[in-house]
């Protein structure tokens, strides 16, 4: 069963994000689990800081819980269970507890902008965190998303294309269940092409995506993510998907600058795939 981690703060954006996981993952079953941590000054004393987790603790739950409650009124495939934790923790130490009991089969789904100072703190700051660190498929979902379903997906690849078909294991397994087309994009960082008709990287991925409908783009231009972004646009797409590497350019797109201007300032959800 796939575990579907879903951090939040209590806020609109993350509640949102929650909303579009119920959606994606309704036609499996999939254990769902709300995940909700908190820290505590460092300026306390030591009585201070017992006494105040405590009392954080207590709302804590309480928060989860109701939120937990509402989330279990959404659609849902009926043998998904739902699950939730309220922790002393950071976020990012508490997500790798989960996802390494089963790292093949985990997906993030949170929000990446908050409806006010410190949703904005904790949807930009972590989800940044959680991008970085992290080593399980992460669904964006900025505060402006449309709430369709992923009918028409983009997967924007670089020069090295697709290493392997459990790289876009969570993308295809999205457009199996909603029947979407698949955009393949490219912006050559040279002349050649990446998607030329006989080329090898285009005989891969036709493997890989099967019976998927799919065709293929090569986008010239100097700013990539600008690049990426107007023809998101342009062709209408409701998911945008990624393979996070450690190198080249999809590395230098991943830092802090280049992710704002790709997820947290997009309106459209953001799958990051790892390599």
């Amino acid at each position: 069963m796939k575990q579907i981690i879903l951090p939040t703060d209590f806020s609109d954006n993350s509640w949102r994000a929650m909303s579009y996981a119920a959606q994606l993952y309704s036609f499996e079953p999939c254990q769902f689990t709300i995940l909700h941590t908190f820290h505590v000054s460092q300026n306390f004393s030591e009585v201070s800081i017992a006494v105040d987790v405590q009392s954080l603790q207590k709302d804590a739950d309480k928060s989860t819980a109701d939120i937990t409650e509402r989330f279990k009124e959404l659609d849902h495939h009926e043998d998904s269970r739902i699950d939730s934790i309220a922790k002393f923790a950071s976020l990012v130490d508490a997500i790798r507890d989960l996802e390494e009991k089963d790292p093949s089969n985990t997906v993030i789904v949170m929000g990446t902008r908050g409806a006010n100072a410190l949703g904005e703190l904790f949807l930009g700051t972590m989800t940044s965190h959680v991008l970085k660190h992290s080593k399980v498929p992460l669904i964006c979902v900025p505060n402006e998303a449309e709430m369709r379903p992923p009918k028409k997906i983009m997967l924007a690849v670089d020069q090295d294309g697709v290493d392997r078909k459990d790289e876009i294991n969570t993308l295809i397994e999205l457009a199996e269940q909603h029947q979407s087309e698949v955009s393949v994009v490219n912006v050559p960082m040279e002349k050649d092409a990446l998607f030329g008709e006989d080329l090898a990287e285009k005989f891969v991925i036709d493997h890989y995506l099967d019976e998927i409908p799919h065709t293929y783009y090569n986008l010239p231009g100097e700013y990539k993510e600008d690049v990426i972004t107007l023809f998101a646009e342009q062709h209408k797409m409701d998911l945008l998907v990624f393979i996070k590497r450690e190198r080249g350019f999809w590395s230098n797109l991943f830092h802090r600058s280049l992710t704002e201007s790709m997820a947290y300032h997009s309106d459209k959800p953001m799958l990051v795939l790892r390599s």
